[in-house]
């Protein structure tokens, strides 16, 4: 499937109401606080937006989000790379007070008329960012000093029998008291 260009400024209240569905695609240059975020964009942004209303005749954005990024690994400071993934429901509102009574089910979109849809999307891709972002103890591990070589690892067959500490405990369990 090809999508196109996601369009920018929608009113998505407008949207709502007619139960419109817009799927596109967004580059990583539309998106500068993302860009910054990450080391480059493997793909674009795809996304899938439903517009519709809910049983209580609120206007709901179900988001759908994927983009395939390229982050820096956090310990070893090369190429890592991300999909980040986004599913969320948002209700266009007006004011932070019905933010406020809003249901837990929805995420609020404080939104006047028109809504940049490209910074909803983008907010969503930096919430999917991991706080650290690091490749698998195999894979940079060895090389920083922080995973050991497979190698390297005892076999439990060969380890020295240990003493168990709670031995002490069972023989202190088994001594006949001197009470009276």
């Amino acid at each position: 499937m090809t999508l196109g260009a996601l369009p920018h400024m929608v009113e998505a209240r407008t949207l709502a109401a007619r139960e419109v569905t817009v799927e596109g695609t967004l580059q990583a240059a539309r998106m500068p606080r993302l860009d910054a975020a990450i080391v480059a964009a493997v793909a674009p942004a795809r996304v899938h937006a439903q517009f519709c209303r809910d049983e209580e005749g609120r206007y709901i954005l179900k988001l759908s989000v994927h983009m395939a990024v390229r982050v820096a690994c956090q310990r070893c400071l090369g190429p890592l790379e991300l999909d980040l993934v986004s599913d969320s429901q948002l209700a266009a509102l007006w004011t932070d007070e019905q933010a406020q009574q809003l249901s837990s089910r929805y995420d609020p979109l404080i939104t006047g008329d028109e809504t940049d849809l490209w910074q909803v999307v983008e907010d969503e891709l930096l919430l999917a960012l991991p706080a650290f972002s690091y490749h698998s103890d195999s894979q940079c591990g060895l090389a920083t000093g922080v995973a050991q070589p497979d190698a390297a690892e005892p076999d439990e067959t060969d380890a020295p029998a240990r003493d168990n500490p709670f031995t002490v405990l069972a023989a202190l369990k088994n001594e006949p008291s001197e009470r009276s």
